[in-house]
């Protein structure tokens, strides 16, 4: 799925930012990162990952804002592993999302209002289907869903040792395990 980035930076515009009222960004931001080059490099990856999470584009595009709004905010000290700072705030953030009850309620609200009896089967089969993912996801330390999560959404061995600052030898021994927890889970419900 692809994010409109273009637009996205035009909201974001270097006018809109220097508004008055709106947070300013700390020294680092202006030192030491191209905030606008990352935006446009990483944009759709975040979203990606933020999307096989929580599964709205709605949902996504703002998460994912509020991941870069971090960034611009207040960046990270080593902007060296810029991307697995990207990539760690925007699983917690959809993370976080998950949790929220509220958000909970609108999904079921929204599966409730279904206009075409057509493919109503296979919208309650996909919907089941996501619940029960998001199940097992909620089950699982934040860690090991974090693992499934960033393997699932693409990330190579590599990136996924960047985002969640562990060694990359030891990636695939805990993926296995995190694979074989979130199976557990899965096949619980």
């Amino acid at each position: 799925m692809s994010f409109p980035v273009d637009e996205i930076m035009a909201m974001t515009s270097t006018h809109e930012r220097s508004k008055p009222g709106l947070p300013a960004a700390n020294a680092r931001s202006q030192e030491g990162l191209d905030f606008d080059s990352i935006f446009q490099d990483y944009w759709n990856r975040v979203c990606a990952v933020i999307y096989r999470l929580v599964g709205d584009p709605d949902e996504t595009q703002d998460l994912a804002l509020e991941t870069f709004l971090r960034l611009h905010q207040n960046p990270p000290e080593d902007p060296s592993n810029i991307a697995g700072w990207l990539y760690r705030v925007a699983t917690r953030l959809g993370l976080n999302s998950l949790r929220s009850n509220a958000r909970r309620q609108r999904y079921e609200s929204e599966a409730s209002v279904l206009n075409e009896p057509v493919s109503v089967e296979k919208l309650l089969e996909a919907s089941q289907e996501r619940q029960q993912v998001l199940a097992a996801l909620k089950r699982m330390k934040p860690q090991a869903a974090e693992l499934v999560l960033l393997r699932s959404a693409g990330l190579s061995y590599a990136e996924i040792a960047a985002a969640l600052d562990i060694r990359p030898s030891s990636v695939g021994t805990l993926l296995a395990r995190a694979e074989r927890e979130f199976e557990k889970h899965y096949l619980r419900d």
